[in-house]
């Protein structure tokens, strides 16, 4: 099976049949929950702090995330805190979860941070390079580190020695540690995206997107 055809069987069994669990009722209670958990996620992640205008608007992931409420704010309030008061650049850490995404073969997470990588300047050369990975040319040391950690993190659950080190050379060990719980937060975040077979939100184009 070539590349493309993987893509495509990819979605159609996370896309191509109805989600799982269903949203709950839009009404001017929900609404005004997910207004404010999605203004202060749509800040942390990209600083947009715009009027994002009426409820219609509203990514229609959270209204299905409020079937667990109270789980659902936990999972955005790690996700706030990564973006908005995370020790990891923007750059590097949209690389990271670019690269989580890809691993996992998650169609929401990955076309939802390509949109998010391009507003920070990241080129569709580079995320196709993402899909690639950490020994494709092109990348500095430093990058080609963060994305072999989270290359070993996916496929044995920890980071070497080697890239340990390389990391230790321009990261503390705060930001280390914070690498682990970024990869860790979005392999996470696929699990539910995919087994929940969440749809793609308006304009995103799953993983075909660069």
């Amino acid at each position: 099976m070539n590349a493309g055809d993987e893509i495509e069987a990819r979605e159609a069994l996370i896309l191509g049949q109805p989600q799982r669990m269903q949203p709950v009722e839009r009404n001017s209670e929900t609404e005004a929950i997910a207004m404010d958990l999605w203004r202060r996620m749509r800040f942390a992640i990209t600083g947009d702090d715009s009027d994002p205008g009426p409820a219609e608007n509203i990514p229609g992931i959270h209204f299905t995330m409020m079937r667990h409420a109270q789980l659902w704010e936990k999972i955005s309030g790690l996700a706030i805190q990564l973006s908005a008061h995370g020790k990891i650049k923007p750059r590097e850490r949209e690389l990271v979860i670019l690269r989580t995404g890809w691993l996992c073969r998650a169609p929401f997470e990955w076309g939802e941070h390509v949109k998010f990588a391009k507003q920070l300047g990241i080129s569709s050369e580079e995320i196709e390079r993402v899909t690639a990975g950490s020994e494709a040319k092109g990348w500095n040391a430093h990058e080609s580190a963060i994305l072999s950690a989270v290359e070993e993190l996916h496929s044995d659950a920890m980071i070497s020695d080697e890239t340990w080190h390389t990391l230790r050379d321009t990261y503390s060990e705060e930001q280390c540690f914070e690498l682990t719980v970024l990869v860790g937060q979005f392999i996470t975040t696929a699990f539910w995206l995919n087994s929940l077979r969440i749809p793609l939100g308006a304009g995103i184009t799953g993983l075909t997107a660069r």
